[in-house]
């Protein structure tokens, strides 16, 4: 079974934005409570994305490294399986920020999730991450 995060934060517009307005999502993770652990291929939902929103950038910021997971990816999903479109391959090994560098940034038609994956065969258990999405609402 996927851990997952309580209380996770969703992308409803609040009253102020406006079409096209940027807003950021983010959500610290301590792995190191056992509920947020992360077995090799498992997924963690972090955000609901809703439809017709851009995501314009995201990166993983590692405050507290855990040196034997050096494989993650952070993507978007409808079913909360795994995907690496916005980052594909991350190290928890060393503290900073990860990204994926330029990209063209994802629009989706459908509401998604975007999810944390697991894809190192060690379990993450140390890390204490931020993951942070800047979206734009391109509706109408």
């Amino acid at each position: 079974m996927a851990a997952t995060v309580n209380n996770r934060p969703t992308s409803s517009k609040a009253k102020w934005q406006q079409t096209g307005e940027a807003y950021r999502l983010q959500q610290t993770i301590n792995f190191t409570t056992t509920a947020n652990q992360l077995a090799q291929n498992q997924t963690m939902a972090l955000f609901d994305i809703p439809a017709d929103t851009a995501i314009d950038f995201a990166w993983i910021e590692v405050t507290t490294a855990d040196t034997d997971v050096t494989d993650v990816d952070l993507g978007c999903s409808t079913d909360g399986s795994t995907a690496a479109d916005l980052i594909d391959g991350a190290t928890l090994a060393t503290t900073g920020y990860k990204t994926n560098g330029t990209y063209l940034p994802p629009a989706y038609n459908a509401a998604q999730q975007v999810v944390l994956t697991n894809k190192d065969a060690d379990t993450i258990n140390q890390a204490v991450i931020r993951v942070i999405v800047i979206c734009r609402d391109l509706s109408a």
